[in-house]
């Protein structure tokens, strides 16, 4: 684990689900493979298709080597989260 991904939480408090997020959005692909190894690419797929908080540029990447199509992720299925006031 990279501590400094995770300035903001005790360590205690890190999921795999979260630790894999951080991963494809702030890792590097050294940090990427280290996540798979340790949790597997069935887990890392899930979160790369569950997790609403991705980033849709790194959601694309891993979608293009991984041979998904990125409308079945829920990174581009479901509008953003924050406030849009401009729709």
């Amino acid at each position: 684990m990279r501590k400094e991904l995770f300035w903001d939480r005790l360590e205690q408090n890190i999921t795999p689900e979260i630790e894999i997020e951080r991963a494809v959005n702030f890792g590097g692909l050294d940090y990427v493979e280290e996540v798979q190894e340790k949790y597997g690419r069935d887990r890392f797929l899930d979160v790369l298709l569950k997790n609403r908080n991705l980033s849709k540029k790194a959601v694309n990447y891993w979608c293009l080597v991984f041979g998904i199509d990125r409308e079945k992720t829920a990174a581009f299925r479901n509008p953003p989260l924050i406030w849009s006031p401009y729709r």
